[in-house]
């Protein structure tokens, strides 16, 4: 498993006024929590999380390089959360999980359709019902993402979370769940005209 360095270092203090300097200042304020640990306020540089996340995968574990006034740790984690501004541009605030390598974590993760249904040559339509599946694993075993192909569905066929293979990771969906079907072209819901509304009758 690849190894992503990130530095962090704790911080005095919470609320607006703290988080606003602290932005000033080229950082991202943070919180790091996690089953044996008590809830701590950290800072990033804003700098370095830009260059980091450029490349970073879905669900990675970093590595953080945690400065505190006893010294430098060493702590496995991931995000759990990122708010960012309205505008989705700039980071204001991460929570981030430490994770034990021993101990499985729950996540969600992402799904990818690979191939053209079958189907979709009598005019099929592929609707996926599923975008990520909720799982239970070991932080080694995270996978970046899940790939169905979709190839052999015919109209009326469905792929379910039972039809799902991961080794090693535990599935938290319901097994009789759709992931994917291909349903008729009749099904395809048709946008209701002003004309086909009928107009409500006043009272008299």
């Amino acid at each position: 498993m690849e190894e992503i360095l990130l530095r962090a270092e704790t911080r005095k203090g919470r609320g607006k006024g703290v988080a606003r300097k602290l932005r000033r200042d080229g950082n991202i304020p943070a919180v790091l929590y996690g089953k044996d640990i008590n809830s701590m306020a950290i800072a990033i540089s804003a700098r370095e999380w830009t260059v980091l996340t450029r490349h970073m995968r879905r669900n990675a574990i970093l590595n953080m390089e945690l400065h505190t006034s006893e010294g430098v740790e060493k702590r496995p984690v991931m995000i759990k959360d990122i708010q960012k501004d309205f505008l989705g541009n700039d980071t204001f605030h991460i929570d981030f999980l430490q994770v034990s390598m021993e101990r499985t974590v729950e996540i969600e993760i992402p799904i990818h359709l690979t191939g053209v249904a079958k189907g979709t040559i009598d005019d099929g339509i592929v609707e996926q019902h599923l975008r990520t599946v909720r799982v239970e694993c070991l932080p080694t075993q995270i996978p970046e993402k899940l790939e169905i192909d979709v190839t052999d569905l015919g109209i009326g066929d469905s792929f379910h979370v039972s039809d799902i293979s991961l080794p090693g990771v535990k599935l938290l969906e319901g097994m009789d769940v759709a992931v994917v079907t291909v349903i008729p072209p009749e099904m395809k819901e048709k946008p209701v005209s002003v004309e086909e509304v009928e107009p409500e009758k006043k009272e008299e």
